[in-house]
């Protein structure tokens, strides 16, 4: 459980919820700005929803919640048909948000922020693509080279 607990906090801040902030001029529709706002929230929160369920799923089979919780396989099946059914409604958002930046463009808005994690954690989520991993700090110099 302390691993699903981990992956999930992980989960949690590589995929922060990014808002798009677009300047009202050139004609742009104040609910427009606030419909790509819901729209990139909503796949942020799926996103993470889906990973914290694959993770469930995933413990359910091989971690050690398989040996604690008496019915781990129906638990994993619940688990797993939750993730499917986020996964299913994701390329429809993703679409979405697609459409209301081209429409947003269309209009002259002037967007202050990239848009292109929600997408590509939504691309993550319709592929079963791990996010990538925090990097690793590097303490000091690093090992030595062999000898040649």
């Amino acid at each position: 459980m302390k691993t699903v607990l981990l992956f999930c906090t992980v989960v949690a801040t590589i995929a922060p919820a990014t808002v798009v902030n677009a300047q009202p001029a050139g004609g742009c529709a104040p609910g427009l700005v606030q419909n790509i706002n819901n729209v990139v929230a909503l796949i942020d929160q799926n996103a993470t929803a889906y990973w914290a369920h694959r993770a469930n799923f995933v413990d359910l089979l091989y971690g050690p919640s398989s040996q604690v919780v008496p019915n781990a396989m129906q638990v994993a099946d619940q688990e797993k048909s939750q993730a499917d059914a986020i996964k299913a409604g994701m390329p429809g958002r993703v679409n979405s948000l697609k459409g209301l930046l081209t429409a947003a463009q269309a209009q002259g808005c002037q967007l202050s922020t990239v848009v292109e994690p929600p997408i590509k954690h939504g691309k993550r989520v319709n592929f079963d693509q791990f996010p990538d991993e925090l990097p690793e700090s590097v303490v000091g110099p690093g090992p030595r080279q062999m000898p040649q």
